[in-house]
C-alpha cells in the first residue's frame, strides 16, 4: 500500500476514535511500542486508575489518553493538568509523561503545556502525541499487518482503492489536475485485473 494512503487511513481512524475505544487503541499501540515494558491500567474502584491510562515500570513512563477532539479547550488543559497532577502525586520517580489525544491541540492548550506546565516540572518530561505523532511512529515503526492488529481494522484492497480515490480527489480539488490524473493512472494499472 501507498504509505501516504497508509497514513490518511490511520490518522483518519484513530481521530475518529473516542472513549474506551480511544484508550484501546492506544494500549495496542504501546504494548507494541514497548513490548517488554509496557503496562495496561484501567479503572478499578473508589480510586480509579491513580491518573495512569498505561506505564512502562522500568523506565518509568506514564501514560494519560483522551480523546480531546471537539471538546473545549478549557477542558483539555482542565483533564491535561489534573491526569499530570494527579499522577505525580500518584506514582514515583516519574520519568515522563505522555498524553495521548486524538486530535491536534489548539494553539492555546498547547501554550499552555509548553509555558506553564513544563516550567512547573522541569524534571519531567511532557510529552504530548496527538492522532499524527501516534500515526507516524506506529507507519514508521511496524508493518502494515501489525498497523491493522493495532488500529483494529482490517485494511483490505476496498479500503485501499477507497482512499487512493479519495486522495485523487484531493488533488483535483486542489487544482493539481496533472498529479490526480498520473495518480489514477497508476492506480488503474495496478488494479485492473
Amino acid at each position: 500500500m501507498n504509505p501516504a494512503t497508509l497514513r490518511e487511513i490511520v490518522e483518519n481512524r484513530i481521530a475518529n476514535l473516542a472513549g474506551n475505544a480511544f484508550q484501546e487503541l492506544c494500549d495496542r499501540f504501546c504494548l507494541k511500542l514497548f513490548p517488554d515494558d509496557y503496562t495496561p491500567v484501567r479503572a478499578a474502584g473508589p480510586r480509579g486508575d491513580r491518573k495512569n491510562d498505561g506505564y512502562c515500570p522500568k523506565a518509568r513512563i506514564f501514560f494519560a489518553a483522551h480523546a480531546t477532539r471537539g471538546e473545549p479547550q478549557s477542558k483539555t488543559k482542565d483533564k491535561i493538568k489534573s491526569d499530570l497532577e494527579g499522577c505525580l502525586t500518584n506514582h514515583r520517580e516519574v520519568a515522563k509523561w505522555v498524553f495521548l489525544t486524538n486530535d491536534i491541540l489548539a494553539g492555546d492548550v498547547e501554550r499552555y503545556v509548553d509555558e506553564e506546565l513544563r516550567p512547573t516540572y522541569p524534571q519531567l518530561t511532557i510529552e504530548i502525541w496527538a492522532h499524527r505523532t501516534i500515526c507516524e511512529k506506529m507507519c514508521s515503526t511496524f508493518s502494515q499487518s501489525e498497523v491493522e492488529q493495532i488500529i483494529g481494522m482490517a485494511i483490505g484492497p476496498t479500503v485501499e482503492i477507497t482512499a487512493e480515490i479519495d486522495h485523487a480527489k484531493n488533488l483535483l480539488e486542489n487544482s493539481q489536475s496533472s498529479e490526480a490524473r498520473a495518480f489514477l493512472e497508476r492506480l488503474w494499472s495496478q488494479h485492473q485485473d
